[in-house]
């Protein structure tokens, strides 16, 4: 094995990535890391959040009613970033014998002040450097609509404080994350790929493929469907949070929405969410091949770049052409004849 992919998963929580990270640690040529950054980040946080498990997280020192087979991922998390990624690599080398491996790190885009995204790595570390092979780091942020991530947040709520705030949800951390990766390039579809979990749940095997060939890997199959029941690669917490995952066994399709009923106190951060969540979704292959290509819509397709006002003379906005939508409270009086 020559080449490795490292690819970082940012996210909010509540958006399926436990099930993308099982869907990648099934892979026979992938080992999968959860959340390395999280007991840093609940250090820092420890006096104004709350989980069940932070003593023991902090420490190292497995919880009370962890089981003795669960232990070692208490241990395993006072290793750094870079050990981590190690450990993933020696793996990698005694289980394939294929040129080409993966390590999929699953990443809460709120834990993102514990990384360096100029070497990538762990804020303190050195670039990680391995002899005889070559480490690319790839970087991909899984999005999901506010309003069903909070709500699924909200039935979480004996396993934190009920109560979110923007910074604890981290939407907007994932709008900080895309501009720090995008500025190393004035190319930057080709250092960050955007996956909104959505689209994941209508068509999994498509999108999967998609994202696959965005990350420069090849698709595997057994990335649809994985074993029933907690994994090596979870983070201790996992009998507080993954429940619902442990008893699946694979991608389920869902093709309409299902909302539901969100706390008000979760609104400010819903609020907060929303304009960097339809940013990053408008920069999704889903969002962006929605409809007929460019060169089928415009006669002239210098117009798919044009900038458009909207609103009352002296009171409007210039907008890129993908962002000109008209109020629903306007339509009416700008309809036009």
């Amino acid at each position: 094995m020559k080449n490795i992919s490292v690819i970082h998963c940012w996210s909010a929580p509540r958006s399926r990535s436990t099930a993308l990270l099982y869907s990648f640690d099934t892979r026979s040529d992938c080992v999968g890391i959860d959340e390395p950054l999280y007991r840093r980040w609940l250090e820092r946080n420890k006096d104004t959040v709350f989980r069940p498990y932070t003593t023991e997280l902090i420490s190292g020192i497995p919880h009370e009613n962890s089981k003795a087979s669960d232990h070692f991922k208490w241990e395993r998390e006072l290793e750094s970033l870079n050990e981590r990624i190690g450990h993933a690599i020696h793996l990698l080398l005694n289980q394939s014998a294929a040129e080409h491996g993966i390590i999929f790190v699953k990443h809460m885009a709120k834990h993102c002040s514990h990384f360096d995204f100029s070497k990538d790595v762990e804020i303190g570390s050195d670039t990680f450097k391995y002899k005889g092979l070559n480490l690319e780091h790839k970087h991909v942020l899984l999005i999901r609509d506010p309003a069903s991530m909070l709500a699924s947040w909200n039935e979480a709520s004996n396993v934190h404080s009920a109560s979110a705030t923007p910074n604890e949800v981290g939407i907007i951390h994932l709008l900080t994350i895309y501009s720090d990766i995008s500025s190393r390039s004035i190319n930057s579809n080709n250092n960050v790929v955007i996956l909104d979990s959505d689209d994941l749940e209508e068509d999994p095997s498509k999108v999967l493929s998609q994202l696959c060939q965005e990350l420069g890997i090849p698709f595997s199959e057994e990335m649809l469907h994985w074993n029933a029941g907690p994994r090596d690669c979870d983070g201790p917490w996992a009998d507080w949070w993954y429940s619902s995952v442990h008893k699946s066994s694979g991608w389920t399709t869902h093709t309409n929405k299902r909302y539901k009923t969100i706390d008000p106190s979760l609104l400010p951060a819903m609020r907060a969410s929303l304009g960097p969540y339809n940013f990053l979704k408008s920069r999704t292959q889903g969002f962006i091949h929605r409809g007929p290509n460019p060169v089928d819509m415009y006669e002239d397709p210098r117009n798919e770049n044009i900038l458009v006002y909207i609103g009352a003379p002296g009171r409007g906005r210039i907008l890129p052409r993908d962002f000109a939508g008209v109020s629903p409270f306007d339509s009416s009086v700008q309809g036009g004849k």
